[in-house]
């Protein structure tokens, strides 16, 4: 007390009494993990904070066992901390090796390499898993990108095309090695405004990065880029401040669309990062390798008593048994090895064929080439699927959300089946504009493909293929299904998406298969509060999946298979408590008391998966 929010200021208030905590310790934020008991179950000390004094309260909680959940959290929190030791650098998630940054100067690309981790018990012990990693920074800053658009004459730059640009891209800042989106541009304010600094003194962003970083701004005159920062969970409920960045001092990130058209650049980058198993083995054994010689490392490792083995965990490989694809009548291999059987699905009719007999295409005047040109492939490839095709209403639009928009309008009815709309380029307000009206205002299937995919004419088949086989889908139909061995099993996905820009309502997903060939699928979505990973209406959700099912096969199924994603080490035991309960209680309400069925609950925690079988009493 006072609270203080910023996770760095809070250990530097617990670090003043490390002579009493012990050099032994490891701390999150708000959890503290220490390899005693410490005197009482309730201390209270006191830390100065520039002449504010803070007061820190200890308060006993729970003693781990070396394999708990909450342990394996701690051993992460570790793992960083000796990353840091080894001098990577953390951008996001990950650490990477500045030092070791190759440079291609042809192509104004930089790249550092780093690493994945996670410390995880695999089977009968406690394993580090690391694969490599890489960062691509651009030897462009967001003000290159602003000055290399300005007009010659006016020297100024055309705030439309540099919104474009920039607006939605992910910025990295070296002074403090975090990466920020830009969110908006603000020409109003400029290196010399001042802001608040958490004290209450005003500061110019000039002097500010001059006194923080020794780093100096040279165009005063430049505009500030707007980051809406990422949402804390410990910030809900306070007032959200946008970040203000300097141009000059971000470097832009990944590939431009030129750049990911361009042989060369792709080629050399390929060369560099994608690694085969003998390179990527060389490249983990060099990590194992400096934490086995770095001796802060290794002092650090011997407080608790952990060291790494020297060899990588060998094991057993396992081919899985292929798998069959079955396409109307026909039955074909799924080529393990490439995971491709496209050629074979054009050769014969689709497993579950819906007619094309009401349908719309709409396309920018300058596009109306590409359009036939699809049209016509189209009308070539749907006779195999054993699709029939009747003539679209073809209708022009000008290239804006409220042309297509006002089209739409006028022309779609309850008896289209499909809208088909081409881009003329991959403008995301356009096309979020297009899907919203569509998903919200006016539910129909529809699908977009921009102009320049329809450009070359030997992919146009291939690619025309796909489009008829996406519509087929979103009408209701099947192109294959395989067989999973299982009988009467219903397979269901949870996940949650959490809005860390805006700061919306997040929102859990829950989709369940309703037939035993998992081609039809039943879903819902869950608003919760901001940041709320744990589910709170799974029993409704699974009710109505359940009766669905039983609506669709006249039985209820005899397996549940749960799929749930983005849960982390912390939250597991939390998921177990929360979320199994309504899945429990959701089948004791469905399934008739005298059935003499009970639901046996198995967790399968390393790949997220939990099964619930229905077994006689």
């Amino acid at each position: 007390m006072p609270d203080i929010e910023d996770g760095k200021v809070r250990s530097e208030l617990l670090l003043q009494h490390k002579a009493f905590i012990g050099e032994c310790h490891i701390f999150d934020g708000s959890s503290l993990l220490l390899p005693h008991k410490l005197l009482l179950p309730k201390t209270e000390l006191v830390s100065l904070l520039k002449n504010q004094v803070v007061k820190l309260t200890i308060e006993f909680i729970s003693e781990l066992s070396p394999n708990s959940p909450d342990c394996l959290r701690y051993y992460n929190i570790l793992f960083r901390r000796i990353l840091k030791q080894m001098n990577l650098k953390q951008v996001g998630r990950n650490y990477y090796n500045k030092q070791e940054a190759t440079e291609f100067f042809d192509h104004k690309l930089v790249i550092w390499p780093g690493y994945v981790t996670s410390i995880f018990e695999y089977e009968t012990s406690i394993t580090l898993c690391a694969d490599v990693n890489h960062k691509l920074l651009r030897m462009q800053t967001a003000y290159d990108l602003i000055t290399g658009l300005r007009d010659p004459q006016t020297r100024k730059e055309d705030v439309e095309q540099v919104s474009k640009e920039l607006i939605g891209s992910i910025v990295f800042t070296l002074y403090n090695n975090k990466t920020y989106r830009v969110d908006a541009i603000n020409g109003e304010d400029n290196p010399r405004t001042k802001f608040k600094k958490s004290g209450g003194a005003e500061i110019t962003f000039v002097d500010y990065y001059r006194e923080q970083y020794n780093t100096e701004v040279t165009d005063l005159t430049q505009p500030l880029l707007i980051s809406k920062g990422k949402w804390k969970k410990s910030q809900q409920d306070t007032p959200h401040k946008p970040i203000m960045l300097v141009p000059e001092l971000c470097y832009l990130t990944g590939l431009s669309d030129k750049m990911r058209k361009d042989y060369r650049v792709m080629r050399d980058l390929a060369l560099h990062m994608r690694l085969d198993p003998e390179r990527r083995q060389h490249e983990l054994r060099k990590l194992m390798n400096t934490i086995q010689t770095n001796r802060e490392v290794q002092r650090e490792l011997q407080l608790w008593d952990l060291k790494f083995d020297t060899n990588f965990v060998s094991f057993s490989g396992r081919i899985l048994k292929e798998v069959r694809i079955f396409q109307g009548r026909r039955a074909f291999d799924s080529h393990p090895q490439f995971a491709d059987w496209s050629r074979e699905t054009r050769s014969g009719p689709l497993l579950n064929v819906k007619s094309l007999d009401h349908w719309l295409i709409l396309y920018p005047t300058r596009n109306y080439g590409a359009a036939s040109s699809l049209v016509q492939s189209l009308r070539k490839v749907t006779p195999t699927m054993g699709i029939a095709m009747r003539e679209a209403k073809m209708l022009e639009v000008s290239d804006t959300v409220q042309s297509y928009t006002t089209v739409l309008e006028n022309h779609v009815s309850s008896k289209t089946q499909m809208v088909l709309c081409v881009l003329s380029s991959e403008k995301k307000d356009l096309y979020d504009g297009i899907k919203q009206y569509l998903c919200v205002k006016c539910p129909t299937p529809s699908q977009c493909v921009v102009a320049r995919t329809l450009d070359k004419p030997q992919t146009l088949m291939t690619i025309a293929t796909k489009i008829a086989q996406q519509m087929n889908c979103k009408m209701g139909g099947a192109l294959w299904k395989v067989e999973t061995g299982l009988q009467n099993a219903m397979f269901i996905g949870i996940d949650c998406f959490h809005d860390i820009v805006n700061r919306r309502k997040s929102i859990a997903g829950f989709v369940s298969s309703i037939n035993q060939e998992l081609t039809q699928w039943f879903s819902q979505c869950i608003f919760q509060e901001s940041g709320q990973e744990l589910v709170n209406g799974l029993k409704t959700c699974l009710e109505a999946a359940l009766k669905l099912w039983c609506k669709h096969n006249q039985f209820l199924p005899q397996a549940i298979i749960v799929y749930r994603d983005g849960v982390g080490d912390g939250q597991l035991q939390a998921l177990m408590d929360h979320e199994v309960p309504q899945i429990e209680s959701s089948l004791r309400s469905v399934y008739p008391k005298d059935s003499g069925c009970t639901p046996v609950y198995r967790a399968e925690v390393g790949c997220c998966a939990a099964a619930f079988t229905l077994k006689a009493l």
